[in-house]
């Protein structure tokens, strides 16, 4: 039934592989999971396999669901195992549970395991733990676990916390003790259990006779063991790849594992797919000129097989406002669909507010909720609540040590004990133990709150930077907070973008709350609108007719903390699949100034601008080639 899928050469080729290891590199959009299909179905027609001894291992469920789908379209009779490698270890440790009596419960409650961590981090810190701190706490967990990392690999890498070790080993502890996992345990209890019961590897040795694995350059060290701890001595492993994508480096991928694939397994057959179905000429070209600038990859062929249309073009805007309403025109007139990346959610904030109330109908993966319940637009919400509401304690107490007031310990516990119905402010003033110039102080902080009430919000926002001295302390502090200065401008931006066309700083309590609900209503919206918008990460594996980049901005598309070269090439292989996302048309949109600072360029941006001047060089927005 094969000759019913149309295969390129390279496809044909690689697909009739039979028995022993063989890596196939396959470059984007040149048709891996046709391939994969066709490589089932040969083994099973040609060689006479049990569909039931091939087992098709990847990374995510979504890719696993969808060679699933586009399997069932070939309307073949056969079965076979589609899934995620997670899964598959999911199902070895029930087995044994069941077997044994044992009972462990999998740790999936996302707030269940934030309590944990957090009265972990306490423990170390002193201090409860941010979102911020959270999200990197579970990717160096993550990454220990998959990388089998040891304290002593501690400089290595680029954790954010000096205690790392100590918190994981905790949370090791904790699980333990109450008989709990998670899903990277998954991969550590199946291969403890194979490896404690030889008629149970047996058993999934003969089972699966042949392994295929997608996207195994996503595939962690722990994974990679625990898939080579079922080959047997057949190591029959055919592993689909694409070394340039591997973007989950944080996680614990390990990419390494495919360049010593070769030497690793010493007759090992190498098939590339070199042919590029999806994008116009231009696009390939320019994508292929960036990531030839990493040095740990395979070098490989890239032929475009679509002829040379629409060049890359790289927009310089004022600021926000003004790309936003570029970015709002271009996607109501152009046909096709579109997707906006960016490489951190919280640049999706201004972008859902101006389709929500433009009400043009958009999807968003990974959905930037966490950014709108974030210290950060808590702290300016804070401000704005303290200057409509001047009783209000709660918002008095969050921002108190946060602005150019000068306001004590002891001057706030004054405050909570003996406003009884006056304001905040008259309380500051009237506190009897301040000297006269204290006093002044407090008098001239009620004045900017007075002023800041009948301020519009964006003109709100700045004066909460600098009459209130706001920036002065996220200065001094954020490296304490774990954000980079630039992080924090990014987001007072997205903020003054919201309120742009608000007249108060009740608007702007209300259309934060008008952005959550739109947040979890287009959750559910169908991944098929015109207009897509996701982080780089969440677009893995999509296409579109027409890319929008934003946000590649200096120390943080590549980050500030990326210092060492493994992980200024994985944030390079993050751009290139952002840029090979495009079928048609890809822009890189940039603003000049970051919350009215210059925003040069960032490194990536550069080398976008620096390609060769040929016909396939990257446009800028006059339409003349840019060139170093």
């Amino acid at each position: 039934m094969t000759q019913f899928i149309q295969l390129t050469p390279h496809q044909k080729e690689a697909s009739t592989h039979f028995t022993g290891p063989a890596l196939t590199l396959a470059i984007p959009g040149s048709g891996k999971t046709t391939l994969l299909i066709a490589r089932l179905l040969e083994l099973v027609e040609t060689h006479g396999i049990d569909p039931s001894q091939i087992l098709t291992l990847t990374f995510s469920k979504a890719s696993a669901d969808d060679m699933q789908k586009r399997y069932q379209k070939t309307a073949q009779p056969y079965v076979f195992s589609f899934m995620t490698i997670h899964k598959f270890a999911y199902a070895i440790m029930k087995q044994y549970l069941r077997q044994t009596g044992k009972t462990m419960t999998l740790l999936d409650d996302a707030g269940k395991r934030f309590q944990i961590l957090n009265d972990i981090y306490r423990k170390y810190y002193h201090e409860p733990l941010s979102e911020d701190g959270y999200e990197a706490f579970v990717n160096h967990i993550g990454l220990i676990y998959n990388l089998r990392l040891q304290r002593e690999d501690y400089a290595q890498y680029d954790f954010q916390f000096d205690r790392i070790f100590d918190m994981a080993f905790d949370y090791h502890i904790y699980k333990k003790k109450n008989n709990l996992f998670d899903f990277d345990d998954m991969l550590y209890y199946a291969i403890k259990i194979l490896n404690a019961n030889p008629k149970a590897l047996t058993f999934y040795r003969q089972k699966y006779a042949f392994i295929q694995v997608d996207e195994a350059q996503d595939t962690s060290k722990l994974q990679f063991e625990l898939i080579e701890l079922l080959l047997g001595d057949s190591q029959n492993l055919f592993l689909v790849a694409d070394d340039d994508q591997s973007i989950y480096g944080f996680r614990g991928a390990f990419p390494k594992y495919l360049l010593d694939f070769p030497t690793r397994f010493t007759d090992a057959k190498i098939f590339y797919l070199k042919d590029n179905f999806r994008s116009d000429a231009n696009i390939v070209n320019t994508a292929k000129g960036i990531i030839e600038q990493n040095e740990s990859r395979f070098k490989k062929p890239m032929h475009p097989t679509h002829a040379a249309s629409i060049r890359p073009m790289f927009k310089s805007f004022d600021d926000l406002v003004d790309r936003n309403r570029y970015l709002l025109s271009s996607l109501a007139e152009s046909g096709g669909d579109h997707a906006v990346l960016y490489r951190n959610r919280v640049s999706a904030l201004s972008l859902v507010n101006l389709l929500a109330i433009s009400d043009m109908d958009f999807y968003i993966k990974d959905p930037p909720l966490a950014e709108l319940d974030h210290w950060l637009l808590k702290d300016i919400l804070a401000f704005f609540t303290l200057a409509m509401v001047p009783q209000d304690l709660e918002s008095f107490n969050r921002i108190a040590f946060k602005m150019n007031a000068y306001i004590s310990r002891e001057m706030l516990n004054y405050v909570n004990s003996e406003i009884r119905g006056k304001t905040v402010f008259r309380t500051l003033v009237d506190i009897p133990f301040l000297e006269p110039y204290q006093t002044r102080t407090q008098e001239r902080i009620a004045d900017h709150f007075e002023a800041l009430k009948r301020l519009r919000p964006y003109d709100g926002i700045a004066f909460i930077e600098t009459e209130l001295g706001y920036l002065d302390y996220l200065k001094q502090n954020t490296a304490r907070l774990g954000i980079s200065m630039n992080f924090a401008r990014t987001r007072l931006d997205a903020y003054k973008a919201i309120s742009r066309d608000l007249k108060s700083g009740f608007d702007f309590i209300t259309r934060i709350d008008f952005l959550k609900e739109q947040l979890l209503s287009h959750i559910s919206k169908d991944a098929s609108a015109k207009v897509v918008l996701s982080t780089i990460h969440g677009s893995k594996g999509l296409e579109f007719d027409h890319v929008m980049m934003i946000d590649v901005n200096d120390q943080i598309f590549p980050g500030a903390t990326v210092q060492k070269k493994d992980a200024l090439e994985e944030e390079r292989r993050l751009f290139y699949v952002g840029i090979t996302r495009a079928r048609q048309r890809f822009e890189l949109l940039h603003t000049k100034f970051l919350n009215g600072d210059y925003n040069k360029n960032s490194l990536f941006v550069e080398e976008f601008l620096r390609q060769e001047p040929t016909d396939d060089m990257p446009y800028n927005v006059d339409g003349k080639a840019s060139v170093s």
